[in-house]
C-alpha cells in the first residue's frame, strides 16, 4: 500500500529508523527480553526445588506473596494441593485501549470520527515452587491455537460495495501485516522502536504515532496519552518471553462503509495473542498475558492519491494480565511477586480467551476470570 511520503530523498526506512531512535533515545533502560538458557533455567529450577524441600520438611509450605499490603486491587486467593505445593489465583487487572486520533483529515463537507479505547483485566495461576511447565499454554484454549503469524488467516477476497476483489485482497494483506507488526514483531515486543508498525501507516497517522510514543499519563477521558499502546510492547527490562511461541487466534471480515467522509473498506479484526512471560531471573513468577486486538482498520483514499487505498488503524487493544496503574503505553505484566496494583478493576469478570465482545466502551480496568 502506498502512503503520502513520495518524492526524492533519503531511503524512507532509514529516515523512519532515525526518527524512532531519536524519539526513544533514553526513554527506557536496555531491554532484557531473551529466553534464558537451559543452564540458567536448570539452575533456577534447582534453587526452587531446594526451597520446596525445606518447606516440606518443616510441614509448612512457603507461600510467596506480593510485597507490601494487599490493597488497591481485588484478589481471590484459592489454596489447593498441587504436587505437594500450593496454587493461588489472583484476580487483578490492567488498563488498556488504543487511541488513534480523530481519523484522517475529512473530505469536504464531512465530519471526523473519533477513535475508541477499551478496558482490560487479569488473573494468573502460578506454581509457587517452580518455573513454567514445558507447555505454558496447557489447560487453556490457546493450547490448540496456531503459532504466531500462522494464526492470522485472511478470508477469501470478493468484490464489496464497489470495491474490487483485488482491493479487498490488498486490504486484507495490509491488515495482516499491521497485526504482525503490532503484536508479533520481536523488536517491538521487547520495547524497542516500533519501526515495522510505523512503516505501514500513512504519513498523517504515522506522524501522530511517532509524536506520542514517549508521552505518559491519561487524557481527560481516561485513555492513555501514549501511542506506544498502539502496539504490544513490554516495558524494557521487565519481562522475559518464555520460549519462541506466541499463540494466536481470530478472524477478520470486510464491509463497505463511509469513514470520515471517505468511501472506505472496513476490515474488522478480532484476535487474541497469548504471551507466556516471566520477570528476569524469577521463573517461578511466570504467567500469561492475553492481548485482545479488535475493531476496524479502514481503507480509503485518505492520502488523495486517486489510485490506491491507504489504511487508517482504529482498532482497540486490551491486554489481560498487565498492570492497570501504569500510563506509559508499555505492557507491564502483573507478576505475582510484584508490588500491589493501585487501581481497582470494575465490572463482571470476563474470559480473555473468549472471542465475544466483552469490553466496555470506556477506558478503565476490567476483571477477568483467568489468563
Amino acid at each position: 500500500m502506498s502512503d503520502d511520503t513520495g518524492g526524492q530523498g533519503p531511503d524512507p526506512d532509514d529516515e523512519l529508523d532515525r526518527e524512532l531512535r531519536e524519539l526513544t533515545a533514553g526513554a527506557a533502560p536496555a531491554p532484557l527480553f531473551q529466553e534464558p538458557s537451559a543452564a540458567e533455567r536448570a539452575k533456577a529450577g534447582a534453587a526452587q526445588a531446594r526451597q520446596a524441600g525445606k518447606a516440606s520438611e518443616a510441614g509448612k509450605p512457603r507461600k510467596r506473596g506480593r510485597r507490601g499490603q494487599w490493597t488497591g486491587s481485588l484478589f481471590l486467593v484459592v489454596i489447593l494441593a498441587v504436587a505437594g505445593g500450593l496454587t493461588w489465583q489472583r484476580f487483578g487487572h490492567n488498563a488498556g485501549g488504543i487511541r488513534t486520533g480523530a481519523g484522517p483529515a475529512p473530505s469536504a463537507g464531512s465530519a471526523s470520527l473519533a477513535g475508541s479505547a477499551s478496558p482490560v483485566g487479569t488473573v494468573s495461576p502460578v506454581n509457587l515452587y517452580g518455573g513454567p511447565p514445558a507447555d505454558p499454554f496447557a489447560g487453556t484454549p490457546a493450547d490448540g491455537w496456531a503459532d504466531g503469524a500462522a494464526g492470522i488467516v485472511t478470508s477469501h477476497a470478493r468484490p464489496v460495495g464497489g470495491f474490487t476483489a483485488a482491493q479487498v485482497a490488498a486490504a486484507y494483506a495490509t491488515t495482516r501485516k499491521l497485526l504482525i507488526a503490532a503484536a508479533l514483531d520481536p523488536k517491538t515486543l521487547r520495547g524497542g522502536a516500533p519501526t515495522a508498525f510505523a512503516s505501514l501507516l500513512i504519513g498523517q497517522q504515522r506522524k501522530d504515532f511517532l509524536a506520542g510514543l514517549n508521552k505518559t499519563g491519561l487524557a481527560k477521558d481516561g485513555s492513555p496519552r501514549s501511542s506506544r499502546n498502539w502496539v504490544v510492547s513490554f516495558a524494557p527490562g521487565s519481562t522475559v518471553l518464555i520460549g519462541p511461541v506466541i499463540k494466536v487466534h481470530g478472524t477478520m471480515s470486510v464491509r463497505a462503509t463511509t469513514y470520515s467522509g471517505y468511501k472506505a473498506l472496513e476490515i474488522q479484526v478480532n484476535y487474541r495473542f497469548v504471551y507466556p512471560v516471566e520477570p528476569p531471573g524469577a521463573p517461578a513468577d511466570w504467567m500469561r498475558v492475553v492481548d485482545a486486538i479488535y475493531g476496524p482498520v479502514y481503507f480509503g483514499d485518505f492520502a488523495h492519491t486517486g489510485t490506491s487505498l491507504q489504511p487508517w488503524v482504529d482498532y482497540s487493544d486490551a491486554p489481560a494480565g498487565a498492570r492497570c496503574d501504569m500510563s506509559d503505553g508499555y505492557v507491564h505484566p502483573e507478576f505475582p511477586s510484584g508490588s500491589p496494583d493501585s487501581v481497582r478493576p470494575s465490572g463482571a469478570a470476563v474470559d480473555p480467551y473468549s472471542m465475544a465482545d466483552q469490553h466496555a466502551s470506556t477506558p478503565g480496568c476490567q476483571r477477568v476470570a483467568r489468563t
